[in-house]
């Protein structure tokens, strides 16, 4: 749920908006994949073709209902504030829920509360810019302590150990697997902004092309704010440059934040910060729970629809298009 926080309307729940989209953007993809140049004769089956502009309609139909926030917003029932940064648009939690999970194949996350956007974005393009999914935890107060150890190589090996006990749950929801490939940057604690970041090299099956799982934590009084890149390697480096702007204008409501927290009133959390980068906690016996499936590994894999291996196969086929 979102409201702003001047006052203005509450943003409207999309309706009826549950199409084939999948199907689709497969079809089209095969199509954009195959398909000789424009200056060629075309070899497409009459009865494919004919699907091509019902298909067309339908993908053109969903962007027209995305609806676009700029400006002050308020997320998680009010739990955090955010101030959506210029060259953004902010697309709210039913909408960026159903782009992530019906259209670009992500796994489902009850805790989305929406996802940043650059400006020029269409839901249904295989070829988009990167973007951050903001979602909220309420998972208590992570204790903050100085002793924190981040065993980066023993964090790295649960995490991919992790990843393919998630694997299996993939499969059976009808998931595109996921390997852990090595760190882009080891784990890291902020004492000062109470933020924990990592990111790691992510591999869909069937592509070649490396995922960019980069991972933001704040850490508040009552939960931990999520922000995640939707990104491929080559966009680290815009990444790195845009997260502090968004970090700065995300951030907990008043009498929300860390030091909010007041022992014997406040919630104190069950997870740990290794537990958090590792996608576990140990209590589970090393098997991962639903909240981690839904909430934590299937979020830190997150990828565009084209993150696998469309998005794979159009970049070799506009690669060939510019050497040309």
């Amino acid at each position: 749920m979102i409201a702003y926080i001047d006052g203005s309307p509450e943003y409207p729940k999309p309706k009826n908006m549950r199409v084939p989209v999948l199907a689709g953007l497969f079809l089209l993809a095969a199509f954009s994949s195959s398909a000789d140049p424009l200056d060629s004769v075309s070899s497409e089956p009459k009865e494919a073709s004919a699907l091509l502009p019902r298909l067309k309609r339908e993908l053109d139909s969903i962007d027209r209902k995305l609806v676009f926030y700029t400006g002050k917003v308020q997320l998680a029932d009010g739990a955090v504030e955010l101030t959506v940064p210029e060259g953004f648009y902010f697309i709210a939690g039913d909408q960026a829920r159903f782009i992530l999970e019906e259209i670009w194949g992500n796994m489902p996350d009850m805790d989305v509360a929406g996802m940043l956007v650059r400006t020029g974005f269409e839901a249904t393009r295989l070829d988009n810019d990167h973007s951050f999914v903001i979602s909220y935890s309420n998972v208590g107060y992570i204790t903050d302590s100085k002793n924190i150890q981040l065993d980066h190589n023993q964090l790295l090996e649960t995490l991919e150990d992790n990843m393919k006990k998630s694997n299996v749950v993939r499969e059976e929801m009808g998931y595109n697997t996921m390997k852990v490939t090595g760190w882009v940057m080891v784990p890291y604690y902020d004492s000062f902004k109470k933020a924990l970041y990592w990111a790691s090299r992510i591999r869909a099956n069937g592509s070649e092309e490396e995922i960019l799982n980069y991972n933001l934590r704040l850490l508040g009084k009552n939960g931990v704010i999520k922000i995640n890149a939707v990104a491929t390697m080559d966009q680290l480096a815009a990444i790195k440059q845009e997260l502090p702007a968004i970090i700065a204008q995300t951030r907990f409501a008043q009498g929300q934040s860390y030091a909010d927290f007041k022992p014997g009133t406040d919630t104190a959390s069950t997870w740990t910060m290794p537990e958090m980068v590792a996608g576990y906690q140990s209590e589970t016996n090393g098997l991962p729970s639903t909240a981690v499936h839904l909430g934590w590994i299937g979020l830190a894999a997150l990828v565009a629809g084209s993150g696998g291996i469309m998005f794979t196969k159009l970049r070799k086929r506009k690669a060939v298009g510019q050497a040309v």
